[in-house]
């Protein structure tokens, strides 16, 4: 049997999958009574992790089933496949070697498991999933689950401030503190391209809302990279995107104007209240101020030294997982995750996987710029996404975890950027 991409089951496994990614992150202890902790069941009164890799396995499994009878399949850069192949061999090859000369004190299951999750997640969510989901589908549903998740934060926090602010940063409905910022992130990005597509005057008006909401709950949150990420953004969407109603031109230049007379004016005192918050002179929204370049420098500094404990090999994907020998999800270890996606890449696979981060940051680069030339907006839109993220993904940790929300985010990201502008049809068979 051959099915069509567009086909209602593929549609609504797809949609299942991409949604996962942000209510396995959600804490529901907000707004239910429900216990912070049931072994394999919840955790930190949400989704449990092998929770999340049992359901992103029972979508995922149909789901590539399904994949492989359709026909009209979108094609995916030869580049891009030819990379995932290489990075999934080297994580392989890397694992089973780690198993028998650096982890052999510590779970072979465990560590196989955590190969396998991640080889899963970087097929259904890189490939699979960018080769049969329309870009601006993508878009438009993102858009609505992030901007709904940053909305309700929102209108709780009178109710429930207490539970929503964490060490003095907005964590929302979530978890912890990085998954209000990348949720609130994509919100606001993808919003500005929704506000460009949708006809709809409702739908206007939504969009609208969540670009004010998402921008306040990024300040609340106390983030200078993603408040940095977001104005990028919006700067090179108002460059970039063309406008065919005269309140659309109107509405561009105005915003030119004030960025050109904002620029000329304030310029200054804006580059010293910004130098002032990176060196921590200053402190934005409620978050303490503290010294951005000093602080990741030290993560630098003491990752470099993890790294060089196995240069060759690294230590493996569960290793920030690890507390002594006890490897598990609780076991979270913050010291031993370099916010610095190089160093990182180091940490878990040694030079061979730092080497292919730094092929990844250069085709990333390559295929954000390339999309700012497509015609289809949502599609440079994403390119704007990824490309205001370039630094944030430099400073942060290198994304093949077990199911994280920013991992199958990027993963939909750069296989929907590697997506070609036509689609290949599959010979029929019988």
């Amino acid at each position: 049997m051959i099915l069509k991409a567009r086909d209602g089951r593929i549609l609504f496994l797809i949609k299942a999958l991409a949604a996962l990614a942000f209510l396995s992150k959600v804490s529901f202890g907000v707004i239910l009574p429900i216990p912070r902790e049931i072994p394999y069941l919840i955790f930190q009164q949400g989704m449990h992790p092998y929770v999340n890799v049992v359901l992103c396995a029972l979508f995922g499994g149909p789901l590539i089933l399904l994949w492989m009878k359709v026909r009209d399949r979108q094609h995916i850069s030869g580049f891009y496949k030819l990379f995932v192949f290489a990075l999934m061999m080297t994580l392989t090859v890397e694992t089973l070697l780690q198993i028998h000369y650096v982890n052999f004190d510590e779970s072979p299951l465990m560590q196989v498991g955590a190969l396998g999750a991640t080889l899963f997640m970087i097929v259904v969510y890189g490939l699979v999933i960018p080769s049969l989901w329309n870009v601006e589908d993508f878009l438009r549903f993102i858009q609505r689950w992030t901007g709904a998740l940053v909305v309700i934060s929102l209108l709780l926090l009178p109710i429930a401030s207490g539970a929503e602010f964490k060490g003095g940063r907005f964590i929302g409905v979530f978890k912890h503190i990085p998954h209000m910022v990348s949720c609130a992130t994509i919100a606001y990005i993808f919003s500005l391209g929704t506000i460009l597509t949708d006809q709809k005057l409702q739908h206007k008006i939504w969009d609208a809302l969540v670009l004010v909401a998402s921008f306040l709950a990024i300040i609340l949150t106390g983030t200078r990279s993603s408040a940095a990420a977001a104005i990028v953004a919006f700067v090179l969407t108002m460059v970039l995107h063309k406008t065919e109603t005269n309140m659309g031109r109107i509405f561009k230049f105005a915003t030119v104007c004030f960025i050109m007379t904002f620029t000329m004016f304030f310029g200054m005192q804006t580059y010293e209240f910004a130098h002032g918050i990176a060196t921590g002179e200053n402190s934005l929204g409620s978050r303490q101020a503290q010294d951005g370049v000093a602080s990741r420098w030290e993560e630098v500094q003491r990752g470099s030294e993890i790294f060089m404990e196995e240069p060759w090999l690294g230590h493996g994907m569960m290793s920030k997982f690890a507390a002594g020998n006890d490897v598990d999800v609780s076991n979270y270890n913050a010291m031993k995750d370099p916010h610095n996606i190089l160093v990182s890449a180091g940490v878990v696979g040694g030079w061979p996987l730092l080497g292919l981060a730094v092929m990844c940051l250069i085709f990333m680069t390559i295929g954000s710029l390339k999309s700012l030339k497509s015609f289809d907006i949502a599609k440079r839109q994403v390119g704007i996404y990824l490309l205001s993220h370039i630094p944030i993904l430099v400073i942060y940790h290198v994304h093949l975890s077990i199911g994280g929300m920013a991992d199958r985010m990027y993963w939909m990201v750069f296989g929907l950027l590697a997506v070609a502008s036509v689609t290949v049809s599959r010979p029929a068979q019988n």
